[in-house]
């Protein structure tokens, strides 16, 4: 994936997150986010598409090995974000619980998906 995909895959996922979020919010009578909690979703996101360079590198490898390599950079990645945040101001007691549970939701979703275009891909290619 080029770079100007990764910049629009993290605009379109960001705002479809952020939209998901604040229906679900609104739905449960929260009327305000905080621009924190916008960054730290923004960067998280960024964090998660832009990783998508873990596929290029390690495209010889088992497509579910590449999966779990890039879920624990990733993860990593998301829970040294917590981490610093917490530095700076205070977290949840959950905050490590619920980020784990919200990233990996939305990982598993998203791998699908790019397993299926994997695949698809793939079956054209053997088809030409």
């Amino acid at each position: 994936m080029v770079i100007k995909d990764k910049i629009r895959a993290i605009g379109i996922t960001f705002t479809v997150l952020t939209l998901i979020s604040s229906i679900y919010s609104i739905a449960n009578g929260r009327l305000y986010d905080t621009h924190t909690h916008l960054i730290m979703r923004f960067i998280i996101t960024a964090i998660a598409i832009g990783s998508l360079y873990v596929y290029d590198w390690f495209n010889k490898k088992p497509l579910y090995l590449v999966h779990i390599i890039h879920y624990i950079i990733t993860m990593t990645a998301v829970f040294s974000l917590v981490w610093v945040n917490g530095l700076f101001i205070e977290l949840h007691p959950n905050a490590y619980r619920d980020i784990f549970l919200n990233y990996t939701v939305v990982w598993i979703i998203i791998s699908f998906g790019l397993t299926k275009f994997i695949q698809c891909k793939d079956k054209n290619n053997a088809n030409i």
